[in-house]
């Protein structure tokens, strides 16, 4: 961020000694306090946990918005944002944590390899394509992971059946990330031995994803909230992503929405730490013994 923007993000009403320039830690010190008020005041209208935010990266993001929109500040951005309503739907995913990793919570990615893929490929024609969804992909982890999972687990015992995965984000940033399918190591921390030596090679610092692996991944720029659902999947990832940040009407929206894109009996899968809202009962159904997945019912 220029040094312009930062003076123009400080909080109105904050002086300095004349004739002298703030220093940067008193500008990071008071654009954080001033974050921290915008996303006080702005969270609750837009049904948002504004506590589960990291105020470092959801700052950075909104400032590249702000500079996008040729604004000055976040309170010109909070009269941004009540005078143009289509610009709140996005505004959630653009500060959300969009680094993650490969195999996040592995027992998870275990669970859904031996016992949910299985089941729900069992219930399917056998030329008939299994349909996934990545919804909010960051920049690519989780969908690759995914193709993984399928490739080693599923694909040697269903050499006929396909996968159709999408994966969307609304940040074009986290979509060119993923693809260009190319990570720091700290990103592969949780890959098993097996997978790293077949799915990455090592170029310099950066580690890449095989072509096997990008090749069943498309990817597409989307808003969760707003823009047109794909239709008829087999399974749906939404991994902190609505369960964390969303709340009130927006959040049991964001449920309605994720139970469209689900055939009856398709699978939501969130992460091990997320829950269900008490109305999404009405939707869903926890698989038994098996944390974050959830059947859509009827």
């Amino acid at each position: 961020m220029g040094r312009a923007h930062h003076h123009n993000a400080v909080l109105v009403g904050t002086a300095h000694p004349t004739g002298s320039a703030p220093s940067p830690q008193t500008i990071w010190r008071e654009t954080s306090v001033t974050f921290d008020r915008f996303l006080q005041q702005i969270a609750p209208l837009q049904g948002l946990a504004w506590r589960k935010y990291r105020r470092r990266s959801a700052r950075h993001r909104v400032e590249a918005r702000i500079r996008e929109l040729g604004l000055h500040g976040f309170e010109a951005y909070f009269d941004h944002l009540r005078y143009h309503p289509e610009e709140r739907p996005g505004l959630a995913d653009l500060m959300r944590v969009t680094v993650t990793r490969f195999f996040r919570e592995r027992e998870q990615w275990r669970t859904l390899a031996e016992t949910v893929l299985p089941a729900v490929i069992a219930g399917k024609p056998e030329a008939e394509a299994f349909r996934a969804w990545s919804a909010g992909c960051c920049g690519g982890e989780e969908p690759y992971t995914l193709a993984m999972v399928w490739l080693e687990s599923i694909a040697p015992l269903h050499p006929g059946r396909a996968l159709d995965l999408i994966a969307t984000d609304i940040d074009q940033a986290s979509l060119e990330r993923a693809a260009a399918a190319r990570y720091e190591s700290s990103s592969l921390h949780e890959v098993p031995p097996d997978s790293r030596a077949r799915f990455f090679t090592r170029e310099n610092r950066l580690w890449s994803v095989a072509g096997e692996v990008k090749g069943v991944v498309r990817l597409e720029r989307r808003n969760l909230m707003s823009d047109p659902l794909p239709l008829g999947m087999d399974l749906v990832l939404c991994r902190y992503l609505a369960f964390t940040y969303y709340r009130g009407e927006r959040l049991l929206a964001a449920t309605l929405r994720l139970r469209e894109a689900l055939r009856p009996g398709g699978v939501l899968m969130v992460g091990r730490k997320e829950q269900l809202s008490a109305p999404a009962s009405a939707f869903f159904e926890r698989w038994p013994g098996c944390d974050g997945f959830y059947r859509r019912k009827g």
